[in-house]
């Protein structure tokens, strides 16, 4: 119950706000993520699309037997398990040090700092299953076609 009182506020104060695609892709750009570690900006435009549609307040709950085990936070759906802090995650790696709450507001700052840490920890975007399903040997020319970046 205490989660989901938690979950509810989180909700409720978060700044949602869904990207226009050429404008991520500028914040991207303007952030460095464009070549970062070999990933053209189209990699994280599709990941970011396919992950959360945009969507810097989407939230995914994983539960097991009436609990939730981990969320999946803002517009990269980092994970509570693995990258983000988290009083009702069992067992975390917590490798970038934010509250999972800070991803799920409209300043995108925070998480791209954890991604770039999640692609430096983890062996490049595939800790992203849609980047590995979706985006990864895929023709995603088209995320950053018309956006002049």
């Amino acid at each position: 119950m205490k989660t989901l009182l938690i979950l509810s506020t989180l909700l409720l104060t978060a700044s949602t706000k869904i990207f226009d695609r050429c404008e991520l892709a500028r914040i991207l750009k303007n952030a460095g993520l464009d070549g970062y570690h070999g990933y053209r900006l189209n990699d994280w435009l599709c990941t970011a699309f396919y992950e959360s549609a945009y969507n810097s307040a989407a939230l995914h709950l994983e539960w097991r037997n009436g609990k939730i085990l981990s969320m999946d936070c803002g517009m990269f759906q980092i994970n509570s398990f693995w990258w983000c802090l988290d009083d009702d995650t069992p067992v975390t790696k917590r490798n970038c040090g934010t509250s999972c709450s800070a991803f799920l507001d409209d300043d995108l700052t925070d998480d791209i700092k954890c991604v770039k840490s999640i692609v430096n920890l983890h062996p490049g975007m595939v800790a992203w299953v849609a980047w590995t399903n979706r985006c990864n040997g895929q023709n995603i020319d088209h995320f950053a076609n018309g956006c002049g970046t």
